[in-house]
């Protein structure tokens, strides 16, 4: 099988809802503000209806319940509505039936994408576009899931593997791992060569053929996240990160924001799985 071969057993190419894919673009408008916004918002009522959960949360309830997308809106704030809109869009448009375990994916890849967002911000690069290579880093494994249920069903037996020893069987296998998967479905979706490039190249950065600056944040983020959600944040954990891969990383300042991002972004998680 090649990608081409897996892309054309699927019925259709999971897409992006419209209103996503306007609000998208609307949020990179340097004219856009928050009412307009809520307007297109309120266009899907799966987004809307994702919007006023999250602001009548725990973690953004005010002294009143918001009842409206334009009051939700002002509570959360332009940054929060971009990142729930676009982990929205990319988690609405897959639907699997391999016994993969959905939940545990999605919370795998909100962390991923928490974790670059934060490098990105230490690193002074974009850290909005460092996220949606996050959140779309292991795309390609939902559509192995799709195309390939019977190789699939077998690698889900297996499903605790880590993130290079999951592609590498892949790859062994099918001919091809979950990151040219994404990469392609991320150029179908026309989405930045950049976003292409970083899911691409995630496990051998050197080798892309930008400076490679996104796909080595996606492999130092994936590193971290493997490494905490088996050590915890601890110092344990922080000193096995020392490899070149984090040599213009400050690890021990990461350290100290992960709680609070990860806790933080627990909302978004649980909101979308």
């Amino acid at each position: 099988m090649d990608i081409d071969s897996l892309f054309a057993e699927l019925h259709s190419l999971p897409s992006i809802p419209k209103v996503a894919q306007e609000l998208i673009q609307q949020f990179d408008s340097p004219t856009s503000n928050l009412e307009s916004v809520a307007r297109n918002i309120e266009r899907d009522p799966v987004i809307a209806a994702k919007v006023l959960r999250l602001a009548n949360s725990a973690r953004f309830r005010g002294a009143r319940e918001a009842t409206s997308v334009e009051d939700a809106a002002m509570r959360l704030g332009f940054n929060t509505l971009r990142t729930l809109v676009m982990a929205s869009a990319v988690t609405g448009a897959f639907k699997v039936d391999t016994g993969f375990d959905l939940k545990t994916f999605w919370i795998h890849s909100f962390r991923v994408a928490s974790i670059a967002r934060t490098l990105a911000k230490q690193l002074k690069i974009d850290a909005d576009a460092a996220f949606t290579c996050g959140m779309m880093h292991n795309i390609g494994e939902l559509l192995i899931q799709a195309g390939a249920p019977d190789f699939a069903r077998k690698l889900n037996r297996h499903a605790h593997r880590e993130a290079t020893a999951h592609a590498a069987e892949e790859t062994l296998q099918l001919g091809f791992g979950y990151p040219e998967v994404g990469a392609e479905l991320a150029r179908r979706w026309q989405l930045p060569l950049l976003i292409q490039n970083a899911i691409a190249y995630q496990a051998r950065p050197n080798s892309a053929p930008d400076d490679g600056r996104y796909a080595r944040l996606i492999a130092q983020a994936i590193l971290i996240g493997e490494t905490v959600e088996l050590n915890g944040i601890s110092e344990q954990a922080l000193q096995s990160l020392d490899s070149p891969l984090f040599e213009e990383i400050d690890l021990s300042l990461l350290f100290e924001a992960l709680p609070a991002v990860l806790e933080a972004d627990k909302a978004f998680a649980e909101l979308l799985s």
